[in-house]
Parts: C-alpha cells; structure tokens; sequence
C-alpha cells in the first residue's frame, strides 16, 4: 500500500499547515474511494503538540483511512476565531481536492484531544463544514476550560452548542484528569443524550491528561491503566459502525444509525420513544389506542414500572411486539410524518 504525503501549507502568516497522508485508490487495491480522519493536536492554544499529531494518525491509516493532520493558529494567533477559520479552509481544501485523491466526503470524522477536542467539538457543533463524526480524546468542552485555553471569554464551549445536527461522537478520558475534568466529558453526555445523538465514551479510572494512543512508544508515559490504548481500535470499529466499512466494492450499510431514535428528527415518526410521543396525542389522535395497548401490554409484563420502562422504547418495537403488521406500522409512520417535530416540547 502506498501513502502520499504532502504538507499544504494553509496559512503562512499563522503557520497554519494541514499534513495530507493519502492512500492508494483504484488499481489492484480495489477502493476508488476512501474515508478519512481529520487530527487536531492539542496544546493549549499555546503549540500543536507532536505527540497527538501524524502518531495519532498511523492507526486510522491501517484500518483503510485517509488521514489528515490540521496544525492550526496558536500562540500569539490563537484568537478565536481563527482556529475554527483554520479548520473550515482545512476542510474546503480536502472537499476541493477529493476527486484526486479519492475522499468520501461525507464520511470525514475529526480527531480532537484537550484544546484540539475543543475545536474538533466546536466544529461538530457550529462549523459550515460539519464533520461526519467526532472523535474527543479529554476535550475541553466547557466555558470554564475553554476560557483557560482562550481568554477573554470570546471562544464558545461546544457543550452549550450542542444540536440536532451534531454528528455521531466518540468520547475518551480519564476520572483523574486534573487538567480538564471529567465533568466536561460527562456533561457533554448528557447534551448529546437530549439530542438522541449516538455516542460511545470510554472513561479510564487513572491515566491523567494527554494520553495521546495510550501507547508508551507514542508518548513516553507509562502510567494508568493499561486499558487506555484500546480506545483507539474501539473508535475505528465505532466509525466503521457510523459510515459502513471500506470494502473493494465501496462502503458497506452502517451498523448504527446517527440517532438512537426519532426524537430529534424535523418530523415524527415510529423511530421517536413513547415517552416523546405522549407529548402529541392531541395533534395525533391516533396515537391514544395504540399507547393505551401499549401501556397495557407493558403493566402485564411489568406491572407497576410498565409505563415507565415502555416509555424508553420507539414506538415501531413496541408495535411489533404486540403484533401490528408491517401495513399498520407502516400507516401510522406516514401519519406522524406529517407532524413536525418539537424537541423542547
């Protein structure tokens, strides 16, 4: 397999670079097309750190990726929002040339750790570039850090950013972290939840920040738990669940979809929980009968708790389970679609 590197300067003023490492399309290899992975080092705002750069980058290189490293403006460039404009040029730079060089450009993830989670996560949740996932390895995700990082309050927190358009996320950190706490990795969580976005998180009890691959060949730490560098092929599996997998054909069906459920799409549907949908019963009169069988369906297996726990399911299992047919499933999904979708509501 060969690799193509080329470093494409992007801002000279700022010293703003982005590190291309493109593989071998077409031909014997079968693949006219690849994914890709975005890295952003973190540092602070301060530097780009080596240790969480083209490193970070070699496994997803291994598992079919494309791979591209964003040094973007810091230290005395650091001011917001020229880090997010870097990223934004970054990702119209791949976008222009991904015909040459094979990019799927729908399936774009970015890799983000500490100060480079945080523009990572700022980009999955406001950039005109969205990636297709975010990969946030100790992320700096609240005010509080953020502000640590780029003072003068100016710089958002992605955690109050989060929205229905926010893609996929893969979290990892560490409960010691006493540089960003883990606080910002669980509230993201919780954000991301409201929202009905899947999420993986992989929280290790000792491993402090900075961890990079986890990997004592990468970083010279060898402290921690020894389960740290196995977040790095559970988020390749995790990606792979999200676009599909690279195959000589193309890329195969997801495994997961981007929403647990429907509760935050435009518009209703048999994906939303019975929970949300209580909420419409009186623009979907059509709705009552069936959660009224539902809930008694739920109370005689469950008894007291059946309401409750039916309300954590989608409506189209629960129908299946009391034996609709695929027509009535069907039917009252093209009802609720006529319905548009209120989140808050």
């Amino acid at each position: 397999m060969t690799i193509n590197t080329e470093k494409i300067i992007l801002n000279q003023e700022r010293n703003v670079t982005l590190s291309a490492m493109v593989q071998t399309v077409g031909g014997a290899w079968g693949f006219t097309e690849r994914p890709a992975v975005m890295v952003i080092p973190g540092g602070g705002y301060a530097m780009c750190s080596d240790g969480e750069a083209e490193i970070v980058a070699y496994p997803y290189l291994a598992a079919g990726f494309h791979a591209f490293v964003l040094r973007y403006s810091v230290g005395e460039h650091r001011a917001w929002p020229n880090p997010l404009d870097d990223y934004e040029q970054a990702m119209e730079y791949i976008e222009t040339h991904a015909e040459e060089w094979g990019v799927l450009t729908d399936k774009i993830a970015v890799i983000g750790f500490s100060a480079g989670g945080h523009l990572a996560a700022c980009a999955a949740t406001m950039a005109k570039h969205r990636p297709a996932a975010a990969i946030l390895g100790y992320a700096a995700l609240k005010q509080e850090i953020t502000d640590a990082c780029q003072p003068g309050g100016i710089a958002p927190a992605p955690i109050d950013h989060v929205d229905a358009e926010t893609p996929p996320c893969f979290l990892t950190a560490c409960r010691d972290d006493s540089v960003v706490p883990i606080s910002n990795t669980v509230d993201f969580m919780t954000a991301l939840d409201k929202y009905s976005i899947t999420y993986e998180c992989h929280i290790y009890p000792f491993g402090e920040h900075g961890f990079s691959t986890g990997e004592v060949s990468d970083i010279g730490l060898g402290q921690g738990c020894s389960r740290i560098p196995q977040w790095v092929p559970n988020s390749v599996g995790f990606l792979w669940d999200i676009f599909g997998r690279l195959t000589p054909k193309g890329m195969g069906a997801p495994a997961c979809q981007t929403r647990i459920n429907g509760d935050a799409e435009p518009v209703l549907s048999v994906r939303c929980s019975i929970r949300h949908l209580r909420k419409f019963v009186t623009e979907v009169k059509e709705l009552t009968p069936v959660l009224n069988a539902i809930d008694a369906y739920s109370s005689g297996i469950f008894k007291e708790s059946g309401k409750v726990i039916a309300d954590q399911f989608n409506l189209g299992f629960l129908m299946e389970a009391l034996g609709r047919t695929k027509e009535e499933i069907e039917d009252l999904d093209k009802l609720l679609r006529q319905v548009p979708n209120q989140i808050d509501k």
